[in-house]
């Protein structure tokens, strides 16, 4: 019997759009012999549009506008969504951000017994929580910037101190936004006030980081059919603008990524085992990748993505097609990871 797979994107984070050009491209290299496809899209305003594919494929406006889309069916909200997922075999979590990728939508499918692809509600939320993730990190012996949390619940935390601490440039970054989205690089006291005020209207706590110079790289790991997990070739990203923000990271141009990255092969062994080693911390499932920095022969561990991005641009595809792999072998190993973790009864 052909294998139902729902690719889920959209959402109300401030990755909507990013979402969608993964699930598009997901949806433009699943082996359509294979499986029977149904795009799930959610808007920012949480409803539920679903399509099952036949011979044709939509346009990527219709994955941005599917209420106005003859192929689509909706809008349903979470709690009247069961034509949604009727027959779904497997999830396929094209989502980045909040709802998405921080174990809101897990436990939502954990609660409708579906099957998804990547981890599953506490290892989503702690990696999604750049804040709770740094503390898991210490406490497994990674090398992270020097940080401060600034917001309601730090009173003793003023931008005195934190210029003191962390001089210029530093980083300022809501803690649950991934993409380079709902942050900033703050060059000078006043950017840092600013950035304050803005990022605050966002999230009641704010992650401030010391700015680390070198290289920066990728890394990820994924699952193979066994069960065991491999670290996939290191990528070195090197960004045009002056760091690594999200017009660096989706426009075509606008940085170089090397892969493999061209360093010594001790470094490279590096950072793969950091990226394993992230991984089972964490306690991810499926797939992950892991950004990191290297100064001073330390590597510095920035963050870990749980759902990385599938856009034609994006780092974990560029890498396991360096192996010889093709897009569509990548969305198979992805699925059976899935399968996996249902045989074993993980979630």
């Amino acid at each position: 019997m052909t294998m139902q797979v729902n690719i889920v994107m959209g959402g109300p984070s401030a990755e909507y759009e990013v979402s969608l050009h993964s699930g598009f491209e997901i949806l433009t290299h699943i082996r359509k012999d294979l499986y029977k496809i149904r795009i799930v899209t959610i808007t920012k305003s949480q409803q539920f549009f679903y399509s099952d594919i036949g011979s044709s494929l939509p346009e990527f406006s219709e994955l941005l506008s599917p209420e106005k889309s003859d192929r689509f069916k909706g809008p349903f909200t979470a709690a009247s969504s069961d034509p949604v997922w009727e027959n779904c075999d497997i999830a396929f979590l094209a989502l980045h951000g909040s709802y998405g990728e921080d174990g809101i939508i897990q436990g939502f499918l954990d609660t409708l017994g579906i099957t998804y692809t990547g981890s599953g509600v506490l290892a989503s939320a702690i990696a999604m929580d750049k804040i709770i993730s740094k503390f898991i990190f210490i406490q497994n012996g990674f090398t992270v910037p020097p940080f401060s949390v600034f917001g309601k619940n730090f009173p003793d935390i003023t931008p005195d101190i934190l210029e003191r601490k962390h001089g210029f440039p530093c980083f300022i970054k809501c803690p649950q936004s991934g993409s380079s989205r709902l942050m900033g690089r703050a060059g000078s006291k006043e950017d840092l006030v600013d950035l304050i005020n803005d990022l605050s209207k966002h999230s009641p706590g704010l992650l401030v980081e010391s700015s680390i110079e070198g290289p920066e790289f990728s890394c990820g790991v994924i699952e193979q059919n066994d069960g065991s997990l491999i670290p996939l070739p290191p990528v070195e990203i090197r960004p045009k603008s002056i760091f690594f923000d999200y017009k660096a990271k989706y426009t075509t141009g606008e940085s170089i990524e090397l892969v493999p990255a061209p360093q010594p092969e001790e470094l490279l062994k590096q950072i793969q085992k950091i990226a394993l080693d992230a991984h089972r911390a964490i306690g991810c499932s499926g797939i992950s990748r892991t950004d990191m920095i290297l100064n001073d022969d330390s590597l510095y561990v920035l963050e870990i993505n749980t759902l990385p991005g599938m856009t034609k641009n994006s780092l974990l595809p560029r890498a396991f097609m360096s192996c010889k792999g093709t897009y569509s072998d990548l969305i198979d190993t992805i699925i059976n990871s899935a399968l996996n973790k249902r045989q074993y009864g993980v979630k």
